[in-house]
Formats: C-alpha cells, sequence, structure tokens
C-alpha cells in the first residue's frame, strides 16, 4: 500500500514537473510582431454582447527591419496615416517611434508605448497605449485601446471578386 501511494505521488510530482517545464518553454519563444495586421472592432446587436469580431479598412505593417507603416484602404485608394520605426522593448510592450502621423499629429516625433497581448496563437493583437494631450496640446491623458488581427496569405486566388 506504501509503494502504491509512493508512486502515485511520483507520478504527481513528475507530471507537475513537466507540466512546469512545458510552460516555461512555452513563455521563452520570442514573439514575432512582424507581419500585416488589419484593425477589427466587436460589433453587436445588444450591449449586454461582445459581439462578433469585424475587420475593419485600417492595416499596421511591422517589417521584419523594424519599420512601420500604417494605412487605410479608401474607394479613392491607399492613404498612409502614419509611419516610422519599432523596436520589440518586452514580451508585453513595444516602442513606435513616429516619424509621421496625420491621424495623431501629437505623436509625431515621438516614443509610443504600445502594450500588446497576443492571443488565438498570435493571430490576434490586443493593443493599448496612452495619449497626453490632442492636437492641440490640450491634456486628454487618454487610453486607447485597439484589437488587430494577422493578415495571413490566402490557401487560393479569391477570384475576380477583389479586384
Amino acid at each position: 500500500m506504501k509503494i502504491r501511494s509512493l508512486f502515485f505521488m511520483l507520478l504527481a510530482m513528475t507530471s507537475a514537473f513537466v507540466d512546469t517545464k512545458a510552460q516555461d518553454i512555452q513563455e521563452k519563444r520570442p514573439v514575432n510582431l512582424s507581419g500585416i495586421w488589419q484593425m477589427c472592432f466587436y460589433c453587436s446587436p445588444s450591449p449586454d454582447v461582445p459581439g462578433e469580431l469585424r475587420a475593419s479598412h485600417s492595416l499596421k505593417i511591422l517589417s521584419g527591419d523594424g519599420r512601420f507603416c500604417n494605412l487605410v484602404m479608401t474607394s479613392a485608394g491607399a492613404v498612409i496615416i502614419g509611419y516610422g520605426t519599432f523596436s520589440l522593448s518586452s514580451s508585453t510592450f513595444y516602442t513606435e517611434y513616429v516619424e509621421e502621423n496625420v491621424h495623431l499629429p501629437q505623436l509625431k516625433g515621438s516614443e509610443n508605448k504600445l502594450y500588446f497581448e497576443l492571443k488565438e496563437g498570435g493571430k490576434l493583437m490586443s493593443v493599448k497605449y496612452f495619449v497626453e494631450t490632442d492636437a492641440e496640446g490640450n491634456r486628454i491623458d487618454a487610453w486607447y485601446k485597439e484589437m488587430w488581427r494577422r493578415v495571413e496569405v490566402a490557401p487560393a486566388y479569391p477570384g475576380d471578386d477583389f479586384r
């Protein structure tokens, strides 16, 4: 009886050790933000229901060489609304060094620290960042929250509907 109890205790300890090591390996996996991200928003028929995630016309391109570009697709064509460089500061935030931003012009020439969380295996990125002033210099002290979905290569050409 003691041997059986000892066996199960040893088995439980080994299982806990393996789970901890697997979790350590997963947490140490390098974060990769490079790619094309499409801004999304939640749409719901009721204020009590989170709703479904829908795509917008805004894209963020985070290139492997540390450049970023934000653009909006319009019926007249694409419009670049901001660009600069970025660096991954930790597994929870990255910094954009804003060279130009027509959407939030007060960020031009600044370092914008963005806190992020990757979800759904790196396919969704929840981002929040703080803005102290509006474009006229008035203090607003506001947090902006955004949801971005990684754009993936289509398994096949979608057809002439997208031309």
